[in-house]
Parts: C-alpha cells; sequence; structure tokens
C-alpha cells in the first residue's frame, strides 16, 4: 500500500488532514503525483534503465520511430541488431559519416528529434534499444495496476529513500500553500539530498565494476577516435 503509506507520512508530518478546506485528497494526490515524477526523472536512475525490442530494422532504410514512447528523448545510448552491437554517435558525425563514406558499413546509430537514424548499409535484423524510460504518473500507475494498494514506485523495495524524498517534495508544496517559504526550501532540500545519497551510492556501486578499457563515463568515439559523451553504461 505504498500510496497510502507516502499519504499518510506527509499528513503526519505536515500535521494537518483532508477534512479541512486547506488540503483536499484530490489536492494530495495530485502533488504526490508531481512528486514522484520529479524524483523518478532526477538522475538517469538504473531501476528506470530498459530494454525495447519492438522495431526491426530493414537493410536499406535509414530513419525509424522511437521504439517506445516513454524512451526519455536523447536517452537511447546503446543499440543492437540481431546479434551485432551498434555505436552511438551525435548527429553531425553519423551524416559526416553518411557524407564521406555512404556505402560504409559501419555500424553506427543516432537519433534527432525523437527520430532514429541507422547506418542503412547494415544487417537486417531485430533492433534491441537500450534507454532511459519515463516512468508515468505515479496516478496512473496506479490506475493500471487496478488499486492503489498494488501500487510502487521505481524506488520501493530497492531505494526507498527515493519514497521518502517524494514525501518530502509534496510537504514543500503544502508549505508554499501554507505561506511558510522557508520550511518549502527546507522540505525540498532534505527531498534532493536524499535523492543524491540514493544517486551517489549508486555510482560507488557502478564504479567497481568498471572494465580497464572503458571509463565509467566515456565512450569511444569511433570516427574521431577519442573519447567523449556519456558512457552507455552509466545513464
Amino acid at each position: 500500500m505504498i500510496y497510502t503509506r507516502l499519504q499518510q507520512e506527509v499528513l503526519v508530518r505536515g500535521a494537518v488532514d483532508t477534512t479541512s478546506s486547506f488540503i483536499t485528497e484530490t489536492m494530495l494526490r495530485t502533488w504526490l503525483g508531481d512528486a514522484y515524477i520529479w524524483a523518478a526523472a532526477y538522475h538517469k536512475w538504473p531501476f528506470t534503465e530498459y530494454m525495447d525490442k519492438s522495431g526491426a530494422f530493414t537493410s536499406g532504410t535509414e530513419t525509424y520511430a522511437y521504439p517506445n514512447i516513454y524512451f526519455k528523448t536523447d536517452s537511447i545510448r546503446l543499440m543492437k541488431i540481431g546479434s551485432y552491437l551498434f555505436d552511438k554517435k551525435n548527429f553531425s558525425d553519423y551524416l559526416k559519416y553518411r557524407e564521406d563514406y555512404p556505402s560504409g558499413v559501419d555500424k553506427i546509430f543516432s537519433d534527432f528529434g525523437r527520430t532514429l537514424y541507422i547506418n542503412p548499409n547494415c544487417v537486417t535484423g531485430t533492433i534491441y534499444a537500450f534507454a532511459q524510460k519515463t516512468p508515468i504518473s505515479f496516478l496512473s500507475w496506479m490506475t493500471s495496476y487496478g488499486s492503489e494498494a498494488s501500487a510502487s514506485t521505481v524506488f520501493s523495495n530497492y531505494d526507498e529513500e527515493g519514497d521518502d524524498a517524494i514525501v518530502e517534495k509534496t510537504l514543500s508544496w503544502m508549505m508554499k500553500r501554507k505561506g511558510d517559504l522557508k520550511s518549502a526550501a527546507d522540505y525540498e532540500g532534505r527531498a534532493t539530498l536524499l535523492l543524491e545519497q540514493v544517486w551517489q551510492r549508486i555510482k560507488d556501486e557502478q564504479f567497481g565494476y568498471q572494465t580497464k578499457d572503458r571509463s565509467l563515463f566515456k565512450d569511444f568515439n569511433i570516427i574521431e577516435g577519442d573519447s567523449s559523451g556519456d558512457n552507455p553504461l552509466q545513464w
């Protein structure tokens, strides 16, 4: 009963209830939903990573729609087609490559305006896209589960400080409604700190399994021959 627990935490810490006109059940649900979206999007959390394999690549066809409507824009960092791994290039480098080597068969891709551009001179197969998925609204999440009792957040059971950050963020909006801007800032600061603590723990863990030939924060540019950009593993 994640929603019920979060709701109770907000009411207890805020010393209010939903029986007055100051705060209604609808307002509380909206604030919690918005706070959830804020917390879930605060960093590129490992628990919002997603692999979609619904797309099909056809040799000779270069452009494709994003394979999943919930993928964050420009978040596809890794792609396989069939059993072959493709490297992502920034859009200008991709276009330069296609201009200089129109028959080139390097396994590269890019995106622009939520459209995928894949070197069309490669093999046919299923597109496996690894990206960051935007969590749906918490209220929609609850609806999709059929009941509030079954709902959860992306933090539930894994990094529950994230759920606590949702409560703190909700309280910051409640304090703003009260006109207590100092308390609002304090609650928001605690919410941010909680999420940063979760993120630091994740970064510390990821640092332990980086490989010797690929740094944690860089990926290799096969066109320019240098390292630049985010590592696909560090979303």
